[in-house]
């Protein structure tokens, strides 16, 4: 490859991270359940984690997963961060651990199912927790795996980080959901929503609108404090029923199955127009209606998963045997 051509590749590369909606709940979002959760430690799980991060602040490193797509290109806040280019150069597969695309049809989450994977952000989870408890993957430290944690259990509170739309194409271009499993296996999917389009703007995406348009619309802000304020009344006032059961390891998988029945709502009632076809095989785009009401319906379920996301980060925090 030509001096020239490399750039030319680099900068494809680059056009196409930056192109993609950067952080699944927004940065206001990740950090607000963060917030939530630092609030709700328990003295020996704040303990561990003053250890290892020099301090409480969740907040400050709940984003720092999604940081290190641009930091592959020496780009954004991680451009010149020896860790996180470390991180990169070890894992090039990382920005496939932030999600599992499972047809809406599905019963439950499956660890071991045909849309689930030993890198989804199920078992991502999972192996955070295993290094923080002295097991797991070696070359992961015990920061990058709290980091991990903070992101990863924010990400699969986000209903389309866990559901996905499979379709059948027409060929005229015509699009049917399919939401059987059995069926949907082999279609081409919507990558969790972000091929789905209501407007002309490279983020007038079903996605990127639950990452954040409806995030700044719960508390009317942006403001991570005001937000997290939000989500901690509604911990307060119902965080109790939301109590995991059975062994911690496992509960990721449950929060994953409750994500999946709230992504079913997030897609209830579009209509589908017509489907383009990437030139490279699947689907690029879809244009989609909402139906009335949507923000009336959708706001209230994103508030509350976010509330349960910041609930029970901690609630995993709290119950982890952290390895000294």
């Amino acid at each position: 490859m030509t001096p020239t051509s490399r750039r030319a590749s680099f900068a494809l590369l680059l056009a196409l991270a930056l192109a993609a909606p950067a952080y699944p709940w927004g940065v206001e979002g990740h950090r607000a359940l963060a917030t939530v959760a630092g609030e709700n430690l328990t003295a020996d799980a704040r303990s561990h984690v003053v250890k290892i991060l020099g301090n409480d602040d969740l907040a400050s490193i709940a984003v720092w997963m999604d940081e290190l797509r641009t930091a592959a290109f020496h780009t954004g806040p991680l451009g010149s961060d020896p860790e996180a280019l470390k991180f990169n150069a070890q894992f090039p597969e990382n920005g496939q651990w932030h999600y599992v695309d499972i047809p809406l049809g599905s019963a439950a989450y499956e660890p071991d199912g045909a849309f689930s994977s030993p890198h989804d952000v199920v078992h991502m989870i999972g192996e955070a927790v295993s290094v923080l408890e002295g097991g797991g993957d070696r070359r992961i430290t015990k920061r990058e795996a709290l980091l991990m944690l903070v992101h990863f259990v924010g990400d699969e509170h986000q209903p389309l980080h866990i559901g996905n739309g499979f379709y059948g194409i027409g060929a005229d271009g015509s699009v049917k959901l399919v939401t059987d499993p059995a069926a949907a296996k082999g279609l081409p999917n919507d990558r969790g929503g972000n091929a789905l389009y209501f407007g002309p703007g490279r983020l007038d995406e079903l996605h990127a609108y639950w990452d954040s348009a409806l995030v700044e619309k719960i508390a009317r802000t942006d403001q991570v404090a005001e937000l997290a304020r939000v989500l901690q009344a509604k911990v307060a006032a119902q965080g109790a029923s939301w109590k995991s059961a059975g062994d911690y390891h496992r509960w990721a998988e449950g929060w994953a199955t409750e994500s999946l029945a709230a992504a079913r709502t997030a897609y209830a009632g579009i209509a589908f127009g017509a489907e383009t076809p990437d030139p490279k095989g699947g689907i690029k785009s879809i244009r989609i209606t909402f139906p009335a009401g949507y923000d009336e319906t959708c706001i209230p379920i994103a508030e509350t998963r976010l509330a349960q996301a910041g609930y029970h980060l901690a609630e995993l925090l709290n119950a982890i045997h952290w390895s000294d």
